[in-house]
């Protein structure tokens, strides 16, 4: 007899708020909402939605900066059963109108910040929004007011009193293959596709994190990287708010405000890429704060520098690295806080109800050896059911149940897991494999470097060279003998740059990820204007 259990985050939200109405769920931007506020404010939304039509199955989506309104929207549409569709901010209109084409929402919230996004499509490409609600927030104090709106918007406040007297429903009740959020990947190397995430993925990674990583009831959490990207959103986000918990939402990510928060607000919690704090570091003041509560601090989403970790120890802080995908809803592995000094650059060991193999990416057979490289293969009930209307992509992603991630790593003696680079990133120069992030960590120790990318050119004699772009500190001149001198003696010769492009910034894409298409496109310009 299989029991079926309702697994909505709405259903612990509403727990919460009927028995501490009181606590407080989040602080955004100098206000407080309260577990009894943030019900109500849902619930109000709700009743909207379903005025305006929304069904089980439906999308919703979301295009604007962290607030809590996102995090409202996302509670109403799984009120009423609907899949939470939360868009990347950084997007370029005709991004936008791709996604909306394969998606095809029933309603879309948008914050002033990207109403010329969407005053474009109207003008451009009227046809993707046909049969669209578009709701323009006009209550969020920490957002700039809407301009001019014009006939095809409702004011959000609009949109909420008009179903005021409407009965509210029960929310939804949600089993584990019910879709909960449509997640598109950044498509930096091509169509993006979206990623589907069942309540079932969300609420395993949630069993995952409580199974292995030091997060308590009550925790305050701070929620700075992108909430559009699942980091962001369900590392920690979803699962300290169903739990009870505290979070901090900032609209973006600023590295001083970051530590503030820390210090001032007692964060015990975090979720942060490399790039973040390798930000936070590189301020003028970051020693003078106190960063000792936080006691789960979660960095992932790219490989991270063992100059991070020596960083972050100065401090007291062990840096906890995992590692996962969008599809993995988001983390896979984990490495335990103790180990962060003793597995310096491990991504840790499988998480408990998640299965992670090597396999030889020609042959499709397991690596046995240690050491070995091979692409990285995960199964569990935290993978993706699959891609959006996209069966050729979904059959392409899955060998016999199991996920291939792209990702290459290996194990060591001791059984953990280290991530070498995306297989598609791959430098192939003179016959010899490089893989880019090794590389990266490497030229990541040059004092005065802030941020690296390193990406292959063609070349006549090697087939590739590898080039660095680099951004360093103000004052600090590199030249490529100095690189090349100063690696040597952490890589082989043919893993040196045979190039180097300094830049003011690295190109990343929202999700604080290396865009590797643009740092391309910047080399290319580069060897053009040369």
């Amino acid at each position: 007899m299989s029991l079926e259990i309702d697994i909505n985050p709405v259903a612990g939200v509403l727990r919460q708020a009927t028995f501490f109405p009181r606590n407080t769920a989040f602080l955004y931007e100098g206000q407080e909402w309260t577990y009894a506020r943030l019900a109500e404010e849902s619930g109000a939304l709700t009743r909207a939605l379903c005025s305006a039509g929304v069904q089980t199955g439906d999308r919703i989506a979301y295009l604007g900066l962290n607030s809590i309104t996102f995090m409202e929207t996302m509670l109403a549409a799984w009120w009423t059963g609907a899949v939470f569709e939360p868009l990347n901010f950084r997007l370029a209109p005709a991004e936008v109108a791709g996604l909306l084409r394969q998606s095809a929402p029933t309603v879309i919230v948008v914050e002033p910040t990207h109403q010329d996004i969407i005053d474009r499509l109207l003008a451009d490409t009227p046809d993707v929004l046909e049969g669209l609600t578009l709701v323009l927030v006009d209550n969020d104090d920490a957002a700039p007011a809407p301009t001019q709106p014009g006939h095809h918007y409702q004011a959000l406040t609009h949109f909420v009193a008009e179903s005021a007297g409407h009965p509210l429903p029960d929310p939804v009740p949600a089993g584990s293959d019910d879709l909960a959020i449509l997640m598109f990947t950044s498509g930096t190397t091509g169509q993006p596709k979206g990623v589907q995430l069942t309540h079932g993925n969300v609420w395993w990674n949630s069993v995952n994190v409580d199974s292995v990583v030091d997060t308590r009831r009550g925790d305050t959490n701070l929620a700075a990287a992108p909430l559009f990207h699942i980091g962001g959103l369900n590392a920690l986000t979803i699962r300290v708010l169903v739990r009870g918990g505290r979070t901090i939402i900032r609209r973006t990510f600023d590295p001083r405000q970051v530590l503030q928060d820390i210090q001032d607000h007692q964060v015990s919690q975090a979720f942060l890429v490399p790039a973040m704090l390798s930000a936070m570091h590189a301020t003028d003041d970051f020693g003078t704060y106190d960063l000792s509560s936080l006691r789960a601090l979660i960095c992932a989403g790219a490989p991270v520098p063992p100059v991070l970790l020596r960083q972050y120890a100065s401090k007291g802080v062990p840096v906890q690295q995992a590692w996962g995908l969008t599809e993995t809803a988001p983390f896979a592995t984990y490495l335990p806080a103790e180990l962060t000094y003793t597995k310096p650059g491990s991504c840790g060991m499988p998480m408990p109800y998640t299965e992670v193999r090597i396999v030889d990416p020609l042959t499709d057979e397991d690596v046995a050896e240690a050491g070995m490289t091979g692409e990285m293969w995960v199964r569990g009930p935290n993978v993706t059911s699959g891609y959006w209307q996209n069966p050729d992509a979904t059959a392409a992603a899955f060998s016999g149940g199991w996920f291939r991630t792209g990702d290459i790593g290996y194990r060591d003696e001791d059984g953990f897991l280290f991530i070498v680079d995306r297989l598609k990133d791959m430098i192939i120069t003179g016959g010899e494999n490089v893989y880019p992030a090794e590389v990266e960590r490497a030229l990541m120790e040059i004092p005065g470097v802030l941020d690296v990318a390193v990406v292959g050119a063609a070349d006549e004699r090697w087939g590739e060279s590898v080039v660095a772009v680099m951004a360093c500190k103000e004052g600090v001149a590199l030249t490529l003998d100095d690189v090349r001198a100063v690696s040597a003696d952490r890589l082989a010769r043919y893993k040196l740059p045979r190039q180097l492009l300094l830049t003011a910034e690295v190109p990343r894409n929202g999700s604080g990820k290396l865009d590797k298409s643009a740092v391309r496109a910047l080399v290319q310009r580069s060897a053009t204007l040369a």
